[in-house]
């Protein structure tokens, strides 16, 4: 009996040092691997920040111009917006004085019409 269970513990650690050999086999290959992994992982994160950068510049000066030309439109937009104001205060008054130039000249023809109808009727 005491063979039988010699050789079942004989085979137990056996097998469990066939276990810890996969194990630690497994495990060097996953650090290796995590290893690689981190080493790409630089590379690739290098690589996107040497290409971000230009492309972060670029956008940084086609945003700057997009604002300058916001701004110049706006300015354009203010002084159009300026001459109208000016415009129509100019055709207001001008309408104004017209209105005051008619009724003036209105009454005046009314005056000379109504005095001429006088004269004519008074002559008979």
């Amino acid at each position: 009996m005491d063979t039988e269970l010699s050789q079942g513990l004989t085979f137990l650690a056996w097998t469990g040092a066939g276990f810890l050999i996969v194990i630690g086999v497994f495990l060097a290959k996953l650090l290796f691997d995590l290893s690689r992994l981190t080493v790409s992982i630089k590379k690739s994160a290098d690589i996107v920040h040497t290409e971000l950068n230009p492309i972060m510049q670029n956008l940084n000066a086609t945003a700057k111009t997009v604002n300058d030309i916001v701004q110049s439109t706006n300015q354009k937009v203010g002084k159009v917006t300026e001459a109208y104001d000016k415009a129509s205060k100019v055709v207001v008054a001008t309408v104004s004085k017209v209105a005051e130039v008619s009724g003036v000249a209105l009454k005046e023809v009314a005056k000379g019409l109504f005095a001429g109808f006088k004269m004519m009727l008074a002559k008979k």
